[in-house]
């Protein structure tokens, strides 16, 4: 299907559901100006025009069309179909334009259970690749094996306890930090009045 007839078809979704209500009065007022007629529209309007907005909002929701405009061949029939048999009822005389139209209104049932069934299946197929992106993502932070001890103080054991209190800052809180033993990876030794940094890792034994 060509490009240009897709983005068509989907810049048609919101106006649709409108144009077809005032043909459908327009079609009345030129080929049959019945009374029935006249009656009927009280039915045909309101029931097309609810068709016709939840087949687009439906396809709207599909994430392929909302994005890459990619409608499918059934997608095409299904939403074209309905709105032309309500469409051509309209400008048929009764019995038969009735009759068409009804075919319409059961078009329209069934095409909201054929593309509601494939935007619902996208969707569940769209989550669960982005739920295995994120979980293969996650995977592949984790953290890998202990760096091997180096430094002048490295193999070291040491006991950690500050005797701080942590309090909430707004963005986390702790509560007592309690002792830990720990060995030496790394200590950064130099000159300057600020104390020694190292780096420790809890003690494996």
């Amino acid at each position: 299907m060509p490009n240009p007839f897709q983005r068509i078809l989907y810049a048609s979704l919101i106006p649709a559901p409108f144009v077809l209500g005032m043909w459908t009065v327009l079609a009345w007022i030129v080929f049959q100006r019945s009374v029935p007629g006249f009656l009927s529209l009280f039915l045909t309007i309101p029931a097309s025009f609810i068709q016709l907005a939840i087949l687009g909002v439906l396809l709207w929701l599909r994430e392929s069309i909302r994005m890459k405009k990619a409608f499918t061949t059934e997608d095409v029939a299904w939403y074209l179909g309905t709105f032309g048999l309500w469409a051509v009822g309209a400008a048929l005389p009764d019995p038969i334009g009735g009759l068409v139209q009804l075919a319409g209104f059961a078009a329209g049932i069934l095409a909201m259970g054929r593309i509601g069934r494939r935007s619902r299946e996208e969707a569940v197929a769209n989550m669960t690749a982005r739920a295995d992106y994120l979980r293969q993502h996650l995977d592949g932070q984790a953290p890998g094996p202990w760096p091997d001890a180096s430094g002048p103080g490295a193999g070291r054991v040491i006991t950690v306890e500050t005797g701080e209190r942590w309090e909430d800052t707004g963005s986390s809180a702790r509560g007592d930090v309690e002792a830990v033993d720990g060995e030496i990876v790394d200590e950064r030794d130099d000159d300057g009045p600020d104390p020694d940094e190292w780096e420790a890792r809890p003690r494996s034994g």
